[in-house]
């Protein structure tokens, strides 16, 4: 990154880069249409890329994949994140992933179901027939 790595402010407005295991997508039974469990949203220190420090760097989305073949990915933003008394932290990692950052907080049911609810697909891998 251009400031050496340094943790940096990210806006309300960032968008937030979330891997979802293949295991994590499931059929929502409402809707018809696949959503992430809220399973993946349930870690006290969540960790996502930062879409902005990426595009900083020339990279889109699929730096965010590229050591994770099957995964799918969503987007939310940190104001999202916020809302639910989350910090949002820039937390660089070393020789690995420069555009690192955590959503910090308590993840309750209720928070881990907005996190999950506000989330959009930025790429999707259904799973299989038999899953």
């Amino acid at each position: 990154m251009a400031n050496g790595g340094a943790a940096k402010a990210i806006d309300d407005a960032a968008a937030l880069l979330r891997r979802i295991r293949p295991d994590q997508v499931v059929m929502d039974k409402n809707t018809g249409q696949w959503r992430p469990s809220s399973a993946a949203f349930k870690d006290p220190n969540l960790s996502v890329d930062a879409e902005p420090f990426l595009a900083e760097d020339g990279h889109d989305y699929h730096w965010s994949l590229k050591d994770y073949p099957g995964y799918s990915l969503v987007s939310f933003t940190a104001g999202h994140a916020r809302s639910k008394q989350q910090s949002v932290a820039h937390t660089p990692i070393p020789d690995t992933n420069p555009y690192h950052a955590e959503v910090i907080g308590k993840k309750t049911p209720s928070t881990s179901n907005h996190l999950r609810d506000g989330s959009t697909w930025v790429h999707l891998i259904p799973p299989t027939v038999g899953s």
